[in-house]
């Protein structure tokens, strides 16, 4: 139990973001990404898996973004440039362009991918989350009308919990769903935001009835969300961009599993194992489809 409340308070979305992103521009939060890093997304905690699903943001107005903004996301998309490299890139060009928003977003999301290798140390890592959290501040401040600066601030608050508690972890999960609200508002045609928020659903829905207490007790109102408030963002992810991320499938089908529709939820199986392989992330959750899929037949 104690186990379970720290995962739950400290829900940090883990968001792998992916490793097969949604080209464009976009994040690819290791949502489904690079290998999509989007999401390659680590929605450290608080989707418990995230993340890093990713990314993803498709259709981001280039027109309005820097030559060097637009590299930057080539670099990103491009399978032989490493994520470390793309950091200290970027790291560069923030230098020359500090004010460049679509640089600054890019930067955290590539602090933020290379907190989640697991080559980087603990220590490394918290640094880097950090750093991340205020060149994503940064990039707030200056546009506030992004959506991909949304949800990466999003993203990158998640992670913040791992360091901070669970009552900041808690605190923090209201602003993490309205800054994810506001990139669909912003744009939306982004699959992993839907994706994202489908997995807040998932996570605040899946507290025990002990742990919301404990949650109460804090904040007096804890987050709600349900099952199917989960399904609705993970078949608009979806339907927005089918087959964009092989765990969005697998993620549709676990839910209407938790909501006892099996003949959905062994579709949405059948689906998941229909979407290719095309990272180690994407051959886990083909394992992981193949397995439960065995168990309802």
């Amino acid at each position: 139990m104690q186990a379970s409340r720290r995962a739950f308070l400290r829900m940090t979305i883990r968001a792998h973001v992916c490793a097969r992103r949604v080209r464009g521009t976009a994040p690819s939060f290791v949502l489904p990404g690079r290998h999509i890093a989007a999401p390659r997304v680590s929605l450290a905690v608080l989707m418990s898996g995230v993340f890093l699903a990713s990314t993803g943001a498709v259709t981001h107005a280039r027109s309005r973004e820097s030559a060097v903004a637009v590299k930057a996301e080539e670099l990103y998309n491009s399978p032989s440039y490493s994520r470390r490299e793309l950091m200290q890139f970027l790291e560069r060009a923030v230098d020359a362009n500090p004010r460049d928003v679509g640089l600054l977003w890019r930067l955290a999301r590539a602090k933020y991918d290379v907190a989640t290798l697991p080559s980087t140390t603990p220590v490394e890592k918290k640094t880097l989350i950090y750093r991340a959290r205020d060149v994503i501040q940064s990039a707030l401040e200056l546009d506030a009308n992004d959506f991909a600066v949304h949800k990466w601030f999003g993203i990158v608050l998640s992670s913040i919990g791992e360091f901070e508690g669970s009552k900041v972890t808690i605190a923090n999960s209201f602003i993490v769903r309205d800054h994810w609200l506001k990139a669909i508002e912003l744009n939306p045609s982004d699959a992993t935001s839907f994706n994202l928020l489908g997995r807040w659903c998932l996570t605040i829905a899946d507290i025990s009835w002990i742990e919301r207490q404990l949650a109460a007790a804090i904040f007096g109102t804890p987050p709600r969300a349900t099952y199917a408030d989960a399904l609705a963002y993970f078949l608009q992810a979806d339907a927005i961009s089918p087959g964009f991320w092989k765990k969005n499938s697998l993620q549709i089908a676990q839910t209407y599993l938790k909501m006892k529709d099996t003949a959905q939820a062994k579709d949405w199986l059948v689906r998941t194992l229909a979407v290719p392989v095309s990272t180690p992330e994407d051959k886990q959750v083909h394992d992981e489809a193949q397995t439960l899929l065995s168990t309802l037949k």
